[in-house]
Formats: structure tokens, sequence, C-alpha cells
């Protein structure tokens, strides 16, 4: 060997060797993409370090390096699985512990879709549509209100889930406490939900429908809205997404189980938001359409609409008194008796 070969000469290219990812490499980037970015350091080192350990230890007992490494890596299984495992979060939509409620409430609140179904059947016929064209109409808009229900349920579950919040008495720890009748002031019933849900999808479903299906019409031919058709602009769309919300918080009261400072506070608001303006566009005259009061009450319009503004008015603020006062009455009684805590979520 010629030792004094010539070196070649240094041209100033650094020529690294490259880095060839191994199967742990490949494994441990897999998992960290689905962990929080401050505890991706942390986890890289203990990973490594496991994965190092279990590998040597097979290595020791004989078994090749490579098939090591494969035992260690399948026993550790999905990556995403670990990572979910590592950053506490959970791998399914609702888990075992509001998986009972969610089902008992959703099965309840399904046949609340049947009443648009219903409604539409009817006021098909009457209209003159053809057997067909209303049964189908009815189908639509029955399959329809079912999805809605079926996705802003499971949604309002899915966020309880992944928030932390669960009820009292989970069902992996029932006792005798969660039987029905027993305690109303600590829990909300079914029946109640059912029935607070049904009454909002209900006015939700009449304001939509009685823009196409009236008992009277007007010269051109067009039905003749009870509701102000100038509304529809912004005041009847804002009412009625008030509406939804009341759904959404009455789900969300029966997923917890019990009234909440939290829920009770969202409860007064929407009542405020939906009383307040309706009560001044009662007053002011733009609720409802006098032309359909002067259809119904031939000669005497204007005296049967002040009569039935005034009614509604009254209907309304009786009501959401009585909601308001109900819930706040529930909270103060619930902790200080029970020993429940007072706010959502707390364990």
């Amino acid at each position: 060997m010629d030792r004094h070969r010539k070196k070649p000469a240094d041209n100033g290219i650094r020529h690294p060797e490259r880095h060839v990812m191994t199967l742990t490499d490949r494994y441990v980037a897999a998992t960290l993409r689905s962990v929080p970015a401050d505890a991706r350091d942390d986890i890289d080192r203990e990973l490594r370090g496991s994965i190092t350990d279990a590998v040597d230890a097979k290595v020791e007992a004989g078994t090749e390096p490579a098939a090591a490494e494969v035992a260690v890596l399948t026993d550790l299984g999905d990556p995403d699985r670990l990572a979910a495992g590592l950053a506490g979060r959970s791998l399914y939509l609702i888990g075992p512990e509001l998986f009972l409620g969610w089902r008992r409430l959703l099965k309840g609140l399904l046949w609340i879709a049947l009443l648009p179904g219903i409604a539409v059947l009817a006021l098909d016929i009457i209209d003159g549509s053809s057997a067909g064209a209303a049964i189908g109409g009815a189908v639509w808009s029955t399959v329809m209100v079912a999805l809605q229900i079926a996705f802003w349920t499971t949604l309002v579950y899915a966020v309880l889930e992944r928030s932390g919040r669960r009820r009292e008495n989970p069902a992996g720890a029932w006792s005798v406490d969660n039987l029905p009748d027993t305690d109303e002031d600590r829990g909300i019933s079914l029946v109640e939900t059912v029935f607070s849900v049904g009454v909002a999808l209900i006015l939700i479903v009449a304001a939509l429908l009685q823009r196409e299906f009236s008992a009277y019409r007007d010269a051109g031919g067009a039905p003749i809205q009870m509701l102000d058709v100038d509304l529809w602009s912004f005041w009847m769309p804002a009412l009625l997404g008030v509406l939804g919300l009341t759904i959404v918080l009455d789900i969300a009261k029966y997923a917890i189980g019990r009234w909440t400072t939290v829920l009770a506070a969202v409860n007064t608001v929407l009542n405020i938001l939906f009383v307040v303006p309706l009560m001044w566009l009662a007053t002011s005259g733009r609720l409802f359409e006098a032309a359909y009061f002067d259809a119904e009450f031939p000669g005497d319009g204007t005296e049967a609409m002040r009569l039935f503004t005034q009614a509604v008015i009254a209907i309304a603020v009786v009501v959401a008194a009585w909601e308001v006062g109900a819930g706040w009455l529930k909270v103060l009684r619930s902790p200080s008796r029970t020993g429940l805590p007072p706010l959502v979520g707390a364990h």
C-alpha cells in the first residue's frame, strides 16, 4: 500500500453520512404526530428507551435484532392508538359512561320526528296533493327531522365526552339512586326532556310550514302567512335559532343529569333572547300578518289580531318566567341538600 498516496483535496464541501430511518424511527415519528407538541420530547425519549430495552431483552434471549425490533413494535400496536393513550384522548365518539343515556334519550326524541311528517301529510292532503306526493313529503320531513335530532343529540354527548363531563352515577357505577321518580329535583327526566324538545320543535316546524300551507290565499294564489313576511329577513331566523339552541340545552341537561349554575344561566339568557324580541315585535304590530286575520275574521280582523297578540305575549312571559325560575330553584336545591357539585363538570 502506497503510504505516499495523495489525499483528495479538501474542497470545503461536507459529505455527512445520510441517516436511514429505522422501523423504530418511523414508529416513534408516527406516534409523536398525534401528541401535543409540548410533550413530544419527553415521550420521544421514554418511548425510544422502552423500545430499546425491549429489543435488547429479546436479542439477549436469542432473537435476531431485526426480528426483535419487529416483534416489539408489533406488540406496541397502532401508533395512533398508543398516542391517544399517552395524550389521554378517547378513541370512541360516546363512551360507556354516557352511551346508555344517549341511547335512551335518542330513542325518546326520535318519536318526535313523526309529528312534522304527520303535519305535512295532513296539510298536503288538505291542499289537494296526490296521495303519493303527500306520503313522499311526509316521509322526507320525518327523515330530515330525525337526522337533525340524531345529529344534535350525538354532538352534545360527544362534546360532553371529550370535555370530561359525566353524570353523577355513570353506567358502570349504577345504584338505586338512578331509579326514576325517586328525587325529581336532582335529575332531568326523559319525559321532561322529550316534552321540552317536542314543544320547541313543533314551534319551529309550525313557523316553517305556515309559509307554504295556509287556509287562505291572496289574489295571486299565494298562501297568506300568519306571521309577518318581513320577519324572515332577520327576526324569524334569529328566533328559530334561539329555539334550536334551547333544544341543544335540553339535550345537554339530560346528558349531564341535573341542573347546574351554568345551565341555569344559559337557560335564562336564551329565554330573554326569545321573549324580549317577541314582545317588541308583538307590541309594535310586526309579529303577525294583518291580512291573515282579516281573512279569518272578516270585518273584525284588527281586534282579533290585537287579542291574539296579547295572548301570545302573556303565554310567552309566563312560560319564560316559569322556565327560568324552575331552573334556578333546582340549582339552589341540588348542591346544598344533596352534596352534588354546583358546576358543570365538577367531580
